[in-house]
């Protein structure tokens, strides 16, 4: 977030006029109580100005930023949308305005106060606030033409690199390079310039030269929390990132992401318990929804479905699959299936075609299994999708759904040759159905032994 701006312009107050002397003395008050950090009294005595003399630009800059640091923004928003309207040319306004939309949640609006801003003074920090806004909208192709817009040979190497993360950003990776080099050749000791030149330069294959310029930048930068940060880059291309992972860590205990990256190694490795307690390290110090994300799937994994519910709900919407799996172990079908309503991918209509079918809603099951199944031929779903196809007396169907998972994948037999089994005598063949389910229950199946009478 950028600073607010408070100016101390020249007041052009008239000597001897009574008016004038009043505002002269509450504009100074204003002022001073500002400084001070007495925000509401110095809010007050801006007021008593603007009350005097509606025309006092020191004013509404001043009203403007105190109520900002009182944490009024919908009135400080006020506050400078009646600064540009009384002084459309002044820079300060429209730039505390865009200030105050992004502290909002309104990167729009933003935006187009900073390009206001930016049109009156094209000013780095314009340019910079303008992009970020832009970005905040995911508009990253927009955010890097602005910046080229306002590049010009003085930008500082912060510029530099604000551009070549749009145009990363914008998936124009290879023009942000020369940007990231003119930055580092100016200010070798910034760490996120060359991260971000060797993320490139290892995304266009060039791995080795990515490695070196690692290297260099280890040399270059000082900053423990940059040498952090270069180390997770290098780890990400060698064979062995632990190592270098844990010394990341060490040198940054709050880089989440190194304690995530290991977890997610250790869990690869098939160290659950080891993984799960490095992305319990990572979640406490980012909370970031890939993290709840990876959490859930592990703790799913371990069928320890009530923390895999919780953290699957904290990683918000995209937790929604795993939430409704969570929910599925802990034995609640239908909030499971509340879970599930939207969701479109094959794994989410698997799921659901499952439950519904426990529920015995056998067409609703039909129709969720059936498009997973078209979307994936997985036996299991396909077994599922006999099922329900024998409930709802679709015989026929279900015959050729069950002999093809049949042929494909002997591990989903036993469920397969019963569902068979059953769906041959709901088509009066009562030979093929007792072979069917003889060969089911010589595969374990219980519901086939009772169905002969073993």
């Amino acid at each position: 977030m950028g600073p607010f701006l408070m100016r101390i312009l020249a007041l052009g107050l008239v000597a001897g006029v009574a008016l004038a002397q009043g505002v002269q003395a509450w504009l100074e008050r204003g002022e001073r109580l500002l400084a001070e950090g007495a925000y509401a009294e110095a809010m007050a005595a801006f007021e008593e100005v603007l009350r005097q003399d509606y025309g006092q630009l020191q004013a509404h800059l001043g009203l403007g930023v105190a109520l900002v640091r009182l944490g009024r923004l919908e009135e400080a928003r006020f506050a400078f949308d009646q600064m540009t309207r009384v002084f459309p040319d002044r820079y300060e306004g429209h730039f505390n305005l865009g200030q105050v939309y992004l502290r909002l949640g309104e990167a729009g609006k933003a935006a187009e106060a900073f390009a206001k801003a930016a049109a009156i003074a094209p000013r780095e920090e314009a340019y910079l606030a303008w992009s970020g806004a832009l970005l905040q909208e995911g508009k990253a192709k927009e955010a890097a033409a602005i910046l080229e817009r306002g590049l010009s040979p003085e930008r500082s190497p912060a510029y530099r690199l604000a551009l070549a993360q749009a145009l990363y950003a914008a998936g124009e990776r290879e023009a942000a390079v020369p940007h990231l080099y003119a930055a580092l050749n100016r200010e070798p000791g910034r760490a996120e310039a060359w991260d971000l030149l060797a993320r490139v330069l290892a995304e266009v294959g060039l791995t080795d030269r990515a490695r070196r310029e690692v290297e260099r930048g280890l040399e270059a930068v000082q900053d423990p929390k940059g040498k952090a940060l270069l180390l997770l880059r290098k780890g990400a291309l060698v064979e062995a990132p632990e190592p270098l992972w844990r010394e990341a860590l060490a040198l940054d205990p709050d880089l989440w992401q190194a304690a995530y990256l290991l977890g997610r190694r250790r869990l690869e490795a098939g160290d659950l318990k080891e993984g799960l307690r490095w992305l319990q390290e990572a979640y406490a110090k980012g909370q970031d929804p890939e993290v709840a994300l990876t959490l859930a799937a592990a703790y799913l994994k371990a069928k320890d479905y009530a923390n895999a519910y919780r953290y699957a709900k904290e990683a918000g919407p995209a937790g929604a699959f795993l939430q409704a799996q969570a929910a599925q172990g802990l034995g609640r079908r239908q909030e499971a299936l509340k879970l599930l309503e939207g969701l479109a991918s094959p794994q989410a209509l698997a799921l659901r075609g499952s439950l519904l079918l426990e529920e015995g809603q056998g067409e609703e099951a039909v129709a969720a299994l059936q498009a997973a199944y078209e979307a994936t031929r997985d036996p299991q779903v396909g077994v599922n999708l006999g099922a329900a196809l024998v409930l709802v007396k679709r015989f026929g169907q279900a015959e050729l759904v069950l002999r093809e998972v049949l042929a494909k994948d002997p591990s989903s037999a036993a469920a397969a040759w019963y569902n068979l089994g059953l769906a041959l005598r709901g088509l009066g063949r009562q030979a093929e159905a007792d072979r069917a389910l003889r060969q089911a229950a010589a595969l374990g199946s219980r519901e086939a032994r009772a169905l002969l009478g073993r």
